[in-house]
């Protein structure tokens, strides 16, 4: 891939986009394009609105797409499936209309289009989700691998640093509970892998590169509940978890989850891959710099 590119990443002011914006940039002009925090160069558009990502394309003229704009959250989309395939699953059927077929298109998927009870999971494994957020994925990936160019990546639970501690999701979040005294639980029976956003953002670039196609799995490699990376946490940081116990039946959610999507990583590591973040080294990223915490060694 040459300098000459025009990339464009949609969901640019997300977690994973700004990973993605900095990463790729060494491989092309980046363009990056979010809604309701686009900010900056980023160019503001609703893709839930045909003409707006008309517009977009006619603007940008991308040589290839990293589409991971969705709505993330589960729930959402159990109580709003019509509204969260708007924007999960209609963009990517008029990217797959307006783009060439030879404009490569990354789609960044989830492991939640298994259904958890036969980890590890391969590329070519049946998918059975268990929720509508899972069921959308399957429909857009379908979509994608009907492109001539097009590429599927699925991912875990995304950890990193936004753009504020509070937009940092998951590490923050489980400190915030571990530093409020209060009685909780946390779940400690689905299985999970925390994957750092900077890993990814090296696999696409490293996808792209060796212009892969078809579906790839990435994933850290190390698994456990959420009670779990608590406790790793409250390891590095010396709090204390006293006043939070496991709660083995699992979290009340209203989207079903997973027990345990772990996604099998040998295809991808097979042309090349081999950064794979242990957990304690991504948060040990993510807090430096800060003065709250003395992680321990």
């Amino acid at each position: 891939m040459t300098h000459e590119k025009n990339i464009l990443i949609t969901g640019a002011s997300g977690l994973l986009g700004r990973s993605l914006t900095a990463r790729l940039e060494d491989l092309g002009h980046i363009s990056g394009a979010g809604f309701s925090e686009a900010t900056g160069r980023l160019f503001s558009v609703d893709l839930r609105e045909t003409e707006a990502l008309k517009g977009l394309l006619r603007q940008v003229r991308p040589d290839v797409v990293v589409h991971c704009a969705a709505y993330r959250d589960p729930d959402f989309c159990e109580d709003h499936p019509e509204e969260a395939f708007r924007l999960n699953v209609t963009p990517i059927q008029h990217l797959c209309e307006l783009l060439p077929e030879t404009a490569p298109l990354l789609f960044v998927s989830s492991d939640y289009v298994f259904e958890g009870v036969a980890a590890p999971y391969r590329e070519e494994d049946e998918r059975h989700p268990v929720s509508e957020y899972g069921r959308l994925k399957v429909v857009a990936e379908d979509l994608v691998l009907e492109h001539d160019a097009g590429l599927v990546l699925r991912i875990p639970l995304l950890i990193g640093a936004g753009p504020t501690w509070e937009k940092s999701g998951f590490i923050f979040k489980t400190l915030a509970q571990i530093q409020d005294p209060s009685p909780s639980s946390l779940d400690h029976a689905g299985i999970r892998f925390p994957t750092w956003t900077n890993d990814v953002a090296e696999a696409v670039a490293h996808l792209l590169e060796i212009e892969g196609r078809g579906i790839y799995h990435y994933s850290s490699l190390k698994g456990g509940t959420r009670y779990q990376w608590a406790a790793e946490l409250a390891d590095l940081t010396g709090l204390s978890m006293e006043h939070i116990t496991p709660n083995l039946k699992g979290s009340a959610t209203r989207a079903v989850r997973p027990r345990n999507t772990q996604l099998a990583v040998e295809k991808i590591r097979n042309t090349g891959l081999s950064r794979f973040t242990p957990f304690r080294g991504v948060v040990r990223s993510v807090l430096k710099g800060t003065t709250d915490y003395d992680l321990t060694p």
